[in-house]
């Protein structure tokens, strides 16, 4: 190839990098209800973008805020209430992608007794199921706060899960009833369902916002911002 050939075409390159046309993107989320929306976003993205290469990967919050800042992922998402560190929020970009509605899930055939809708307070006597950190950073923390400030009491947690599967099937052998995101029930609800009956809260306060989180100042900007264009009209969609 002649120089100015290359030239031109190292020209051409950098101008669709700078578009959004071509280049890589890593996206790395914790949310297990992610298996709701994100392979469809993904799908479309590369219908649109067919020369950047997409590499998506599953951390916790902590550890996609520390991927977000040495520049190993270009995007994560997930619920970031505690995963942010005051210094870091300077360093990073984010926006609201989802208010997933909080469910309670209970054993199944432990029906809640009343007509009305569920409060949490009346779930005060359940035993809890909480999370390991390494898999989702700042749970048990957020579940001992909602429960006093919300419910007014301090969680009984019997158990702690380190993987979706194992937090399943300790709902199914009856260890402890589960508080989450809606949406981490829509990504294996049939799962769900068999083992257990779930609840939502209507209490004022009862949600989880999910977050799309970016370092400041990418390179990458017109990229991560049509990816997240599409995040959040899949997340609308009924």
């Amino acid at each position: 190839m002649e120089l100015r050939h290359l030239r031109y075409f190292v020209a051409e390159q950098a101008q669709e990098v700078a578009k959004g046309q071509r280049g890589r993107l890593v996206v790395a989320t914790h949310c297990e209800g992610s298996i709701a929306f994100l392979p469809t976003v993904l799908s479309r993205f590369r219908e649109q973008h067919p020369l950047v290469e997409i590499t998506p990967l599953h951390l916790n919050n902590r550890a996609q805020v520390e991927a977000v800042l040495n520049g190993s992922i270009m995007l994560g998402i997930g619920y970031y209430s505690d995963a942010l560190e005051e210094d870091e929020e300077e360093q990073v970009s984010t926006r609201l992608l989802h208010r997933s509605r909080v469910v309670i899930v209970c054993p199944k055939n432990r029906r809640f007794p009343k007509p009305a809708p569920a409060k949490l307070e009346d779930f005060r006597d359940e035993q809890f199921l909480s999370v390991d950190p390494a898999y989702a950073f700042g749970y048990d923390e957020w579940l001992r706060s909602f429960c006093k400030s919300l419910g007014g009491f301090e969680p009984d947690i019997a158990a702690s899960a380190n993987a979706l599967e194992s937090l399943i099937s300790m709902v199914a052998a009856g260890r402890g009833v589960f508080v989450g995101p809606e949406l981490t029930i829509r990504g294996s609800e049939e799962i769900w369902r068999s083992v257990g009956d779930y609840y939502l809260l209507t209490e004022p306060g009862s949600h989880f916002e999910l977050f799309a989180i970016w370092k400041k100042q990418s390179q990458l900007e017109p990229m991560i911002s049509e990816f997240i264009d599409l995040l959040v009209a899949e997340l609308k969609s009924p």
